[in-house]
């Protein structure tokens, strides 16, 4: 398999995964920015967009062949912190173990689909992140009813305003974030996962035209696949 175009691999990160002799779960989340159009670097002319392209891509027969599988799918309908990357969608995947994300990369099923990926990325972090002490666990991660709005945050260490204490936000998740996979330099240290309602959301869209940061990514989401609770 080819170096992939849609970031750069933490090779220092990753490496430590193969001293570690206590392995442990991890949740995958990936930031998504889709190209407009997919582009295949053998040349195939789908003429599909990059979202098509992701959807092509699914790893969910890899995934479930190394004990992991999609938690959640979403689509961002709104930033409302971060930088210039707008992002698209946000998932989640989970592996029993750090290094079955190693193992599945090797699968010839996972090779050929990663082609759709690789045309479907104009960029992507993939950080993984684990459940703090005191975080709830699935089967309780969310509840999420009809019409319910899901508000993700990724920060670092500098100061920003946590959107949630802004609104009747309930917070359903706290992850540890370990190290990025694969991204850029940047680094992260917490994913915060809360339900929030569509008025909420419209009061966190108007109050980020002064809040936002470029150190605190803030998106709100609207929920495609929710496994959490399963």
């Amino acid at each position: 398999m080819n170096m992939p175009r849609y970031g750069k691999p933490n090779l220092s990160y990753v490496s430590t995964w193969f001293a570690d002799p206590h392995d442990k779960p991890m949740w995958a989340l990936n930031l998504m920015k889709y190209r407009p159009i997919a582009d295949y670097q053998d040349g195939r002319d789908l003429s599909i967009s990059g979202a098509d392209a992701d959807f092509l891509y699914n790893p969910t027969g890899p995934l479930a062949d190394v004990g992991g599988r999609v938690f959640f799918v979403s689509d961002v309908i709104h930033q409302i912190s971060g930088d210039a990357i707008s992002w698209d969608r946000v998932a989640v995947a989970f592996y029993p173990k750090r290094m079955a994300m190693m193992e599945m990369q090797q699968l010839p099923e996972f090779i050929e689909l990663h082609d759709h990926k690789d045309a479907a990325m104009e960029f992507t972090i993939v950080m993984a992140t684990m459940p703090t002490d005191d975080s709830p666990q699935p089967p309780d991660w969310s509840m999420l009813n009809e019409g319910d709005l899901v508000l993700v945050q990724v920060s670092n260490e500098q100061p920003s305003t946590d959107f949630a204490t802004l609104v009747s936000a309930r917070r359903v998740g706290t992850y540890a974030v370990e190290g990025v996979i694969v991204g850029d330099e940047r680094t992260w240290t917490t994913a915060t996962w809360d339900i929030i309602t569509q008025a909420d959301a419209d009061v966190l869209v108007a109050a980020s035209a002064n809040l936002a940061n470029p150190t605190r990514y803030a998106m709100i989401l609207q929920p495609l696949l929710d496994m959490m609770r399963n």
